[in-house]
């Protein structure tokens, strides 16, 4: 699917990742989180094979937020713990980083699957929980697909607003206010990578991604 692919994740830096459906973007994620193992060439993680890191060490590293979030029906406060011990200092920064609304209060139950709560909350509890961990490196899958574009925007903020952690962003939604907050854009094409740049550099170049953003508007 991805070929003569080659390109170095700075960290602490923020990266879009765009194109047409096919073009490789979900593959791209599934290989950084060790989701796909048979491929060729190499993955490195500060220098580090992939396939030599322990998934538990994996882990331990990166996070992942996904369209689908899994919701307990639980409190939002176990949910975004996953029913685990944390200092209530970590989980009080976890609940602000993240914008999750707090009017239905850490006691909230969310319901079988989270039917108690919008889509935009269930995000947030997935960013959430991301920033409970510690994790390192997020990785994002089309997290704002399934929401409206006005709580879209909302959750692209709050991921673009976090600090201390790389970012990689797979997104179909292409908003110029988002666009714009990323260190680099890579536009996949055909499994390999068209372009890559910022957004204004990007746009001013008037190619690939000059045209999917054309038409996304």
């Amino acid at each position: 699917i991805l070929r003569d692919i080659s390109f170095s994740f700075e960290p602490g830096k923020s990266y879009a990742v765009v194109g047409a459906s096919g073009s490789g973007k979900s593959t791209l994620l599934h290989l950084l989180s060790a989701s796909q193992t048979g491929y060729s060439g190499q993955i490195l993680y500060d220098g580090q094979e992939l396939r030599d890191i322990r998934r538990s060490s994996l882990y331990d590293l990166i996070s992942v937020i996904q369209q689908n979030v899994f919701i307990f029906n639980a409190t939002i406060r176990e949910n975004i713990t996953l029913f685990a011990d944390f200092p209530e200092e970590a989980v009080e920064r976890a609940i602000r980083l993240s914008g999750l609304i707090r009017e239905r209060g850490e006691d909230y139950l969310c319901g079988e699957n989270g039917s108690g709560l919008s889509g935009g909350e269930k995000q947030r509890i997935s960013i959430a929980r991301s920033l409970l961990k510690n994790a390192q490196v997020l990785l994002v899958d089309e997290a704002t697909a399934a929401l409206d574009a006005h709580t879209a925007h909302q959750v692209s903020h709050a991921i673009l607003d976090l600090s201390g952690m790389t970012l990689i962003v797979v997104t179909h939604t292409l908003e110029e206010s988002a666009l714009r907050r990323y260190d680099a854009i890579l536009a996949l094409r055909d499994g390999r990578i068209a372009e890559q740049g910022s957004f204004e550099a990007l746009m001013e170049r008037r190619g690939y991604f000059y045209s999917l953003y054309t038409v996304s508007q």
